[in-house]
């Protein structure tokens, strides 16, 4: 790969440069899949401040926003390598290079409690311990998932229930499960880079795509959408990746820096969350008056909720066998936290 080749040559270029003066900071470098503004941007900014400020200087986070270093998928395979340290990557994507993690694509998988899915996001055993060889054997290391909000869809129909995705062309991440999970929502689900969605809304190739609230703003999906839909299936989640040789390597007392600040910066933004999805669907209709905001009722979701449990077997069929242990694990760790919790 191109960029790959180049891009390290710059990295080693740059540590060459590093021990000449030997008075630099460590840089690392984090990759996110957005532009400013967005909810990864604000959770690299508060690592990136945290980190820093841990460290006394000594470490300097760069970040890398949506496309300058390629796809999802190149971004992944840099932090592999080693030649990036960071990367926040949606679930969606991440499930291509680990099949596993897909049981977060699933729909209504997680609770309708923030602060159950918090402890799962950070803390399930299921996870992090369960799936630690399956990311390793990749080169990779998982560092914490977080919510950037509901998936809510930007749409050009109106919908309520499944019936109403018929001969819908819902843009998808590229993932195996979120295509049979769409399938069975009852959508025609639509693979398509995130830098096309704008155009093929605005040309009505594709009817609707599932994004968090702030993306829909940020990204300026309401221009060209009529509806937004908050059905409540699912939360739109993403990763923090990095290498796990390049992990490995860091003194014992640096992981754990990076493990604490990682799970102080998750817990942070889940808080942070819902108080930024509601002022981002303020500015979407405080600037397009006439876009038509829908929050399904519990009947509704129920016809949605219903129709997931076959992407539940299909999860079982795409992990070969391992999937049955994980989601009947997950699904305990959940319903213990919410007896616990609530």
């Amino acid at each position: 790969m191109e960029l790959f080749k180049s891009l390290s040559t710059v990295v080693t270029a740059a540590s060459f440069a590093c021990l000449a003066t030997g008075a630099q900071a460590e840089t690392w470098k984090y990759a996110i899949e957005v532009s400013q503004g967005d909810i990864q941007d604000m959770y690299a900014q508060e690592f990136k401040k945290r980190i820093e400020a841990k460290t006394d200087g000594d470490v300097e986070v760069k970040i890398y926003y949506g496309g300058t270093l390629g796809t999802s998928a190149d971004a992944t395979e840099l932090v592999a390598d080693g030649a990036l340290q960071f990367a926040n990557i949606s679930l969606g994507h991440l499930g291509t290079f680990v099949p596993e993690i897909q049981l977060f694509s699933i729909p209504f998988i997680l609770s309708e409690n923030n602060e159950v899915n918090k402890q799962l996001m950070t803390d399930s055993s299921t996870v992090y311990q369960g799936m630690e060889q399956s990311f390793a054997s990749t080169g990779l290391r998982l560092m914490s998932i977080y919510s950037e909000g509901e998936d809510a869809w930007a749409a050009n129909r109106e919908v309520h229930a499944p019936a109403d995705l018929n001969n819908f062309k819902m843009r998808i991440l590229v993932s195996p499960l979120q295509v049979e999970a769409f399938k069975d929502l009852g959508a025609s689900p639509t693979p398509l880079p995130f830098g096309e969605i704008y155009g093929a809304l605005q040309l009505k190739m594709i009817d609707g795509v599932g994004q968090p609230i702030s993306s829909v703003y940020q990204s300026k999906f309401f221009e060209v959408t009529d509806y937004l839909i908050s059905a409540r299936h699912q939360l739109f989640t993403s990763s923090i990746i990095t290498g796990d040789d390049w992990f490995q390597d860091q003194p014992a007392e640096r992981q754990q820096l990076i493990r604490d600040t990682m799970t102080e910066v998750t817990h942070y933004m889940m808080d942070e969350v819902p108080r930024l999805e509601q002022e981002f669907l303020e500015r979407i209709l405080k600037e397009k008056p006439e876009m038509t905001y829908i929050s399904l009722n519990e009947s509704e979701r129920n016809a949605f909720r219903a129709r997931a449990e076959q992407t539940r077997k299909k999860f079982v069929d795409m992990t070969d066998g391992k999937g049955q242990q994980i989601l009947t694990d997950f699904l305990a760790e959940r319903a213990e936290l919410e007896q616990r919790l609530n």
